[in-house]
């Protein structure tokens, strides 16, 4: 039994923005970019049951930690699109405060990870953007469980907003505007994820409008080098100092810690960014346990986030029967005793929705006169791995920035990972037919059609 166990969110952290993840994929997409500084993951790398070969259920906030939350697909929990729907399931929170665990969440992006779409269920104490705070409220509690999690990652990468990102922030942003000028239009992304004062607000389209005039001018990689300095300034000036909180605040109690992304990010041909992306440098998230009972190794199969909830609830061990019907399945022996496990068959996809009715309905959220499931989305992208093999089908056309929404006819991708865990083209008809029958299958679960 534990006294604490607190997850650790790294929003759009893909596994290989840490420097001791041993599969790279970004090398090969951005030969020219030097790797970050990643010390302090590390160090907890180098301490924990670290699976650097974990892939995403979604590409976006809050489907990924609706499976992270639930241990369910996407369809079986129902928030499978990117802002749409709301959970109703059972969470990690119902289930330990049921159990009688204080439980906490800490989001720094509250629209999309808090109650607009109902991922506060169960939760006794709702914390926005303030990791003080969520330190104070764990440090008050005997017995926890709790989400923390950080928007650092994301754009305006490495900066969150004027409070974290201050000065360095404001200088960063005018030295980008100095090199590649600042046009009068705004960018035509102007989502946001948490609620900003005007000056952040200004700042944080500011930060998209470069990212959109660089796109423009071709310049993915540099785009990716902002992503990649962004993960380095984050780490170094908000995290270090939160673990070593963190842990001053715990030591002593049994305690398990769970850190993992959420989704990565990539630019490319087939990927802005990450919401409308299903790239394997977009899926492929980082997973590590940490704690009393958990015996250190790097484990490169590849396991799924719909895992976690599966090994928590087995390590928690006060909770045998709690999570029944889960999608996912426990890697409690490897977290123990680095026992051997299948690599077992994964699903994710993309949902997406014109980005101007995106605006418009998330303002309406904001303001109350719009209620969830009001938003239609196409499925535009959906991977299935297995084995040796993953298969992506592309089924809608949709670019942030250029394109407009729409059904095209599906273009079908197979991939073969190679010794280092990197996906080739490969064609073989047997194997297509066969997962693409198992992605039919996966659909099947969508219950409102």
């Amino acid at each position: 039994m534990y006294d604490h166990i607190v997850l650790i969110s790294l929003d759009t952290l893909r596994s290989d923005g840490i420097g001791a993840n041993p599969l790279k994929l970004w090398p090969d997409t951005y030969p020219g970019l030097g790797a970050p500084a990643t010390p302090v993951l590390d160090d907890l790398v180098a301490h924990g049951a670290f699976f650097p070969n974990c892939v995403s259920a979604a590409p976006y906030t809050s489907a990924s930690h609706s499976t992270l939350l639930t241990g369910k697909w996407p369809l079986r929990h129902g928030v499978f699109e990117f802002l749409n729907r709301t959970l109703t399931t059972d969470t990690l929170f119902t289930r330990a405060r049921r159990a009688g665990y204080r439980t906490l969440l800490k989001s720094d992006f509250p629209l999309v990870l808090g109650p607009t779409l109902g991922l506060d269920r169960g939760v006794d104490d709702f914390i926005v953007e303030d990791d003080d705070a969520f330190l104070s409220s764990l440090s008050a509690t005997t017995r926890s469980v709790s989400l923390v999690h950080f928007g650092g990652v994301h754009v305006p990468y490495g900066f969150h907003n004027l409070h974290y990102g201050g000065d360095a922030y404001r200088a960063r942003l005018a030295e980008l505007e100095a090199e590649v000028g600042s046009p009068a239009e705004l960018p035509k992304d102007q989502l946001v994820e948490t609620y900003r004062s005007t000056e952040d607000l200004e700042h944080l389209l500011r930060y998209k409008r470069v990212i959109q005039e660089l796109w423009q001018a071709g310049r993915a990689e540099d785009i990716f080098g902002l992503y990649l300095e962004g993960i380095e300034h984050f780490l170094a000036t908000r995290f270090q100092p939160f673990v070593e909180k963190l842990f001053a605040v715990t030591a002593g109690r049994r305690t398990l810690v769970v850190l993992f992304g959420d989704h990565g990010e990539e630019y490319g041909p087939d990927s802005f960014g990450h919401f409308n992306s299903v790239a394997e440098g977009v899926l492929r998230v980082p997973l590590l346990f940490l704690g009393d009972d958990v015996r250190p190794g790097c484990h490169t199969g590849r396991v799924r986030t719909v895992d976690l909830l599966p090994t928590v609830s087995e390590l928690m061990g006060d909770l045998p029967t709690a999570f029944l019907r889960m999608d996912g399945a426990s890697l409690a022996p490897t977290v123990r005793d680095s026992a051997e496990y299948p690599v077992r068959t994964a699903f994710a996809q993309a949902y997406v929705a014109d980005t101007d009715a995106s605006i418009r309905f998330q303002q309406g959220l904001m303001d109350r006169r719009a209620a969830p499931g009001g938003l239609p989305h196409l499925l535009a992208k959906e991977v299935v791995w297995d084995g040796e093999f993953r298969l992506t089908r592309h089924l809608a056309d949709f670019h942030e920035y250029f394109g407009g929404l729409g059904p095209i006819e599906p273009v079908v991708r197979l991939e073969r990972f190679d010794a280092d865990q990197r996906p080739r083209p490969c064609s073989d008809p047997e194997v297509t037919t066969r997962l693409l029958a198992s992605l039919a299958d996966y659909n099947t679960l969508r219950q409102d059609e």
